[in-house]
């Protein structure tokens, strides 16, 4: 596997960055080739293939370190359900912390109950509240710079959901930092930032 991200991509605040579009395979869209590829390695890493995994943790590791290395934690997003995915996002967060790059706290946020998700079931899979996503109460988050790591941001709901948390929790700042971004969510820009 060889991949060269020369961008990766902001919204227009600045609030989350992402490496490439993610195409659900039950979309009927026109795919460029590196979204299909990048979009297969991200199922992939839901999976817990290992050497998917590996590869994301060094491409994220390296964005880390080189642009956002004030950061005190990196936050791991569990799984939202409980069917097949594997939990690839705190694997990633204990590499870059045992990097020394960044610390983590695996289990600060939580997700109490499960749903099958749409990549999965190839259905159009809808999430009416967000009380199943909590933030940990044992743990200090103020004054610290959060990253917050995710697979996959659609609407962006789960993330603010976090990151209103965090913040009424006393973080200074909390970053998302995806894999992808499915490129039918309305209303997120894509502005290059080189890397």
């Amino acid at each position: 596997m060889t991949g060269k991200y020369n961008n990766i991509y902001a919204d227009r605040n600045g609030e989350y960055f992402y490496l490439n579009d993610y195409i659900p395979k039950n979309k009927k869209a026109q795919p460029y080739e590196d979204a299909v590829k990048h979009s297969e390695y991200i199922l992939k890493y839901k999976k817990g293939d290992p050497g998917i995994t590996a590869y994301f943790a060094k491409i994220l590791n390296n964005i880390i370190y080189n642009y956002f290395y004030f950061y005190d934690l990196i936050l791991p997003v569990p799984p939202s359900n409980s069917y097949l995915d594997v939990y690839s996002n705190a694997l990633v967060c204990s590499y870059i912390s045992a990097l020394g790059t960044v610390n983590t706290l695996e289990r600060a946020i939580m997700c109490d109950r499960g749903h099958k998700p749409g990549h999965i079931g190839d259905i159009d899979s809808k999430k009416k509240d967000l009380t199943h996503i909590s933030v940990a109460d044992r743990y200090n988050f103020e004054e610290k710079n959060i990253i917050i790591l995710d697979d996959i941001l659609t609407t962006g709901k789960t993330f603010a959901h976090i990151k209103y948390a965090l913040l009424k929790k006393g973080a200074n700042t909390v970053t998302g930092l995806f894999l992808g971004k499915t490129c039918s969510a309305r209303g997120f820009g894509k502005e290059g930032i080189n890397g």
